[in-house]
């Protein structure tokens, strides 16, 4: 818009000086042909038909002294192309010199030197506005590991207090009844009355049941440390307005870093899928394979914005590649019939 003002104001002045120094010549043609010239120069970016133009132009101006009264407006073009140089071709002036000829291929010049400082200076902020946002993008991207890797801490901390509370319970409990269940044992050896083995047998029942109880007990306080099955169940509850459908049939002895990792997968694309997606169904299937475990998530939703998908892959998708490369898996997603997701993460 900015240029278009200032070549507007530049026509203007050619006009006035020329028909103010050739008020009975018919200018039209002349006008038309450096308008044209001029306008090919805006919209052609090829060097060489631009060079050609300009040729051409300053050849007519030799043959015929009334196209140097249009020079500025193309004094406006070779400034931006070729400089300092530009300053050769006003020469051309001296064909048939006029004053204000010459002061309006100056003022040409200086605005056409201002354009291009503004260049200069706009290619230099859309420079910062890129890096601001790359550094924007990354940083939203640093902040979501942090939020991550804060949680997996939580979760690790739990773990291991568990742990040792298992641990100890097994340690000392479990120990001090195994070794009061061999003491009964032993008195039911050496005891004759038979009252008396009576009543050990029904202690050293109360003692096995205790026992039994004490090692479920610890079991399940292993398994409950990170329940992978329940925790996706409890995620897909949080979301009533789409119906989920959960196969699960992984293995049990997965590894606390897959696990989590695979819950952080199936976080990301339940998010998607409420955010960015009008899906009412939602199916999960993950399934351990003798050399690999897989993971396919997909919804029935028709309205799916692929452009913010990808725009926001550096949150979303590229988390999920990281984890695929980190297990030497692959991603795969495609948006034929709804939103699907399939994640290889490879064993060993």
């Amino acid at each position: 818009m900015r240029k278009f003002i200032e070549k507007l104001f530049i026509i203007l002045l050619c006009l006035a000086n020329s028909y103010k120094i050739n008020p009975k010549a018919d200018l039209v043609l002349y006008f038309l042909l450096s308008l044209i010239i001029s306008l090919a120069l805006d919209l052609f970016h090829n060097r060489k038909l631009k060079i050609f133009l300009y040729i051409l132009f300053l050849t007519m101006c030799f043959f015929n002294n009334l196209f140097t009264l249009y020079l500025p407006l193309i004094l406006y073009n070779m400034y931006l192309d070729f400089n300092i140089y530009t300053l050769l071709s006003m020469t051309l002036i001296l064909i048939d010199f006029s004053v204000i000829n010459l002061i309006i291929s100056v003022a040409s010049i200086y605005l056409s030197s201002m354009r291009k400082n503004f260049n200069t200076i706009l290619e230099e902020n859309k420079i910062v506005r890129d890096k601001l946002k790359e550094d924007t993008l990354y940083l939203k991207k640093y902040n979501e590991q942090l939020k991550i890797d804060r949680e997996k801490n939580i979760h690790i901390a739990i773990l291991t207090e568990r742990n040792r509370i298992a641990k100890e319970l097994h340690d000392s409990i479990g120990h001090a009844i195994s070794s009061s269940i061999l003491q009964v044992e032993a008195l039911k050896v050496i005891s004759n009355e038979n009252n008396v083995v009576e009543g050990l047998n029904v202690l050293q029942e109360t003692l096995d049941n205790g026992m039994n109880n004490i090692r479920k007990s610890i079991h399940n306080l292993y398994k409950e440390s990170f329940d992978l099955e329940s925790k996706i169940g409890k995620l897909c509850s949080e979301i009533p307005t789409i119906e989920v459908e959960i196969s699960y049939k992984m293995e049990s002895d997965l590894d606390y870093n897959l696990k989590f990792d695979i819950l952080s997968v199936i976080k990301e694309a339940i998010t998607n899928c409420v955010k960015h997606s009008n899906a009412t169904e939602l199916r999960i299937n993950l399934l351990s394979q003798p050399k690999f475990h897989s993971i396919i998530i997909k919804d029935n939703g028709s309205k799916f914005n692929k452009t913010n998908t990808l725009l926001t892959k550096g949150i979303g998708l590229a988390s999920m590649n990281e984890i695929a490369n980190k297990y030497n898996g692959f991603l795969n997603y495609n948006f034929n019939n709804g939103f699907k997701i399939h994640l290889t993460l490879m064993k060993g």
